[in-house]
């Protein structure tokens, strides 16, 4: 063998010796970093509330003071089948177990899944507003000068019949003394031979009598003027309606001219409550539906109404429709322009499964369940939504009837399944 040739083959040689020391190496490496792995998963503790506190020894968790709970030796996997689990959990692939100690300390609670009456609710803003029906006006029958007002301030109680002002109407005195010669004229004509001079005295009487009351004087006030033979200086003003003052349209020394309003009464014994519902709701209103009214200013009190009225038309950029409830309100507690909740509820057209809104978590495109599959183990299930109300969330898919479904920790449930898929 010549030189070139022998350095050749000890090149090789070395390469291959180089090679072989590298792979034992490297080996060596390996087995420490999975037997240090192995150690620490088999000793670490963590938190039932706050499953991202670890810990390779026991202790309390530094965010709730729980005691840390040791967790079970997971199995080892390679380094892609952690990145896959670590990636995403998809629903119904998991399995989460809890002692009966974990499950109590993460407070789950579950409720059975039953089919029950699904109804139609809508909730909707509204605003308390007078019945326009019931609004009236105090006017003045004649001409004339206010000498003195009883209702001086907006916001007063008046009472059909009640005195509400005072006033001198040279109108009126002049009739009334017109209605005294009448009378008179009448007694006189009684001994007379002719039957037509009795007749146009008593038909003079009646006509100037019924000017009286257009001027505004009541029957009991003309019947004291007759029998006091004397005109009245001033007349009273009464209340024609029982309600709020809601008006004040006077002061006392003003003059008014025949038919002017003095004030403004509302009767607030029922109200309106004016509710905008969407467009894409208007098919789930109609007469007679029946609705709730809450308030912030009435805590724990519920007011029961009906539809009365939909407006036809569809107003304002935000596409709403008003819609009318008749509340009656015997005791004032609704005040106009007092801002409400209003929920309107459909009929029982059908049974569906029912869930609390606490069971149902979204994850964006996707909406999922915890469902209790055997004592202590649960399960991440997707499922459809349907109708919502503030109680309840219809389950069209996913779901059977007697199911048990956590409607409380399910967030917990879910960390601890990411955590525990991470560490695979």
């Amino acid at each position: 063998m010549n030189r070139s040739k022998l350095r050749a083959v000890v090149a090789v040689a070395v390469i291959v010796v180089l090679i072989a020391a590298g792979v034992l190496w490297q080996r060596q490496r390996s087995h420490q970093a999975g037997t240090h792995v192995e150690a620490s998963v088999a000793s670490l503790y963590t938190c039932p509330m706050h499953p991202t506190v670890q810990s390779d020894k026991p202790g309390n968790c530094p965010i709730c003071g729980m005691k840390l709970v040791k967790r079970a030796v997971a199995e080892p996997a390679d380094a892609a089948t952690q990145i896959a689990n670590a990636a995403k959990l998809e629903p119904g692939g998991a399995v989460v177990t809890l002692s009966p100690t974990q499950r109590a300390l993460a407070n789950i609670r579950t409720v059975q899944v039953a089919l029950t009456a699904s109804t139609t609710e809508v909730v909707a803003n509204g605003r308390v507003t007078v019945d326009e029906r019931r609004v009236a006006q105090v006017t003045s029958y004649t001409a004339g000068r206010i000498e003195q007002l009883y209702v001086n301030f907006t916001g007063d109680s008046v009472v059909r019949g009640r005195v509400v002002a005072t006033i001198y109407s040279p109108d009126l005195y002049a009739t009334q003394q017109e209605y005294l010669l009448a009378l008179a004229n009448r007694e006189r004509m009684r001994s007379a031979g002719f039957a037509q001079a009795r007749t146009a005295a008593g038909d003079l009487v009646d006509s100037t009598r019924r000017r009286l009351q257009l001027f505004g004087m009541t029957a009991g006030q003309i019947d004291r003027l007759a029998s006091g033979g004397k005109p009245f200086f001033t007349t009273t003003i009464v209340a024609s309606v029982s309600g709020i003052v809601t008006k004040k349209l006077v002061v006392p020394q003003q003059y008014v001219a025949q038919g002017q309003p003095l004030f403004e009464v509302t009767d607030l014994s029922t109200v309106w409550v004016e509710a905008d519902v969407y467009e894409q709701d208007l098919s789930k209103i109609a007469i007679g539906q029946r609705v709730a009214v809450t308030a912030a200013a009435l805590p724990g009190v519920t007011l029961p109404g009906t539809v009365a009225f939909v407006q036809p038309i569809v107003t304002g950029e935000g596409r709403t429709t008003r819609v009318r409830v008749e509340l009656a309100n015997r005791s004032l507690q609704l005040k106009p322009d007092m801002y409400v909740s209003v929920r309107l509820f459909g009929g029982t057209g059908r049974s569906a499964l029912m869930v609390p809104p606490t069971a149902v978590l979204d994850r964006g495109q996707q909406q999922f369940v915890w469902v209790e599959v055997s004592p202590g183990s649960f399960s991440p299930r997707q499922v459809t939504l349907g109708a919502r109300t503030p109680e309840r969330v219809e389950i069209l898919s996913g779901l059977s009837a007697g199911e048990r479904v956590a409607v409380e920790g399910g967030f917990l449930l879910d960390s601890e399944a990411q955590l525990r898929s991470g560490q695979r």
